[in-house]
């Protein structure tokens, strides 16, 4: 990705904390740009392209690490994209795909209902070059991939407000054109609907898995005359943007609000700070995703029943679910 470019090549402005993620992640998962992947002779067809929708989102680094460390033992080469959640940034880099001389490709695709997308997968795996999905899923697609459960992930994490008490839960939803954005508003709907609790379209807020927007529906949710007492955020980076406001507004968690997020935020682990999470094992994930992909490689050319595994999760509460007010 162009962001990623201007890292390596010092050129233009990037965010400090967005290029030492980046370089964070070279330096684990030992990242070839594109550049160089271009000057791959057709010799090496050990190469794999990963391809992920934000670089700097925890899960997506813990992922690709996993991916890193299964491709290293068994002498495989990453090239690694950004898609930065851009369809249009997503095709280039299939397209750059499709120009190299590579054993697989594994990507979190940023929307599932992406024809173009879908396409050009599936032509890939055509072509013998082997796709799996990582995260997210392409609608209609008969494709390889590692999941995990974000309906019934969502769904006990509500379950767990419900049990504080809370009536009044509110949901920064992801965008409805990504599989988790949708599975995980699924759950909550299905949480609310079971316990018997209405279900307000005031509580629904789309966010788009990032701080900024996450922040501004916090504020829009808080502002309304009967605010909700709790809030469940979409994924770790929803969460912060959340967590932002509150802080700014000096909104006390546990006292004057509670907060239940997807994906834990491992900086904040490692100051205690007591957020409740639907938590997975992001390098697991990432390990299981370049496990499914080197079977497939060991067996082309053999029919076999395509893979979809789910990783575990489970609710971690720590403090932040409850709240005085309720």
């Amino acid at each position: 990705s162009t962001t990623v470019s201007r890292v390596i090549d010092h050129s233009g402005y990037v965010k400090e904390d967005t290029r030492k993620k980046i370089l964070e992640v070279i330096h684990e998962t030992g990242y070839v740009p594109n550049e160089v992947a271009r000057s791959l002779s057709a010799r090496e067809s050990s190469s794999i392209a990963v391809l992920v929708p934000d670089i700097t989102n925890e899960f997506f680094s813990a992922l690709i690490r996993g991916i890193a460390s299964v491709a290293e033992l068994e002498g495989y080469r990453l090239i690694l994209s950004d898609t930065a959640e851009n369809m249009e940034k997503e095709h280039n880099a299939l397209s750059e795909v499709e120009r190299q001389y590579l054993a697989g490709i594994i990507i979190a695709p940023v929307s599932e209902q992406d024809e173009e997308s879908y396409r050009r997968l599936a032509d890939l795996e055509k072509k013998n070059i082997s796709v799996v999905l990582a995260d997210r899923d392409v609608y209609g697609a008969e494709l390889d991939g590692v999941f995990v459960d974000n309906v019934k992930g969502t769904y006990e994490g509500i379950q767990a407000l419900i049990r504080e008490g809370h009536k009044r839960i509110a949901i920064i939803a992801g965008p409805d054109t990504s599989l988790p954005g949708r599975d995980r508003l699924l759950g909550y709907k299905k949480a609310l609907k079971d316990a018997g609790i209405e279900i307000r379209e005031e509580y629904i807020a789309f966010g788009d898995f990032q701080i900024d927007k996450a922040y501004e529906r916090t504020k829009e949710l808080l502002a309304l005359k009967e605010a909700p007492t709790a809030i469940f955020t979409s994924n770790n980076k929803t969460t912060l943007g959340a967590l932002k406001y509150f802080t700014e507004k000096h909104i006390k968690i546990g006292r004057d609000i509670s907060i239940l997020g997807f994906d834990q935020i491992d900086t904040l682990k490692l100051i205690d700070y007591p957020l409740s999470t639907v938590e997975r094992d992001a390098e697991l994930q990432g390990k299981e995703t370049m496990r499914v992909l080197i079977s497939k490689l060991r067996n082309k050319g053999m029919e076999s029943e395509k893979k979809r595994i789910l990783v575990p999760y489970s609710v971690i509460l720590r403090g932040s679910e409850s709240c005085e007010g309720v």
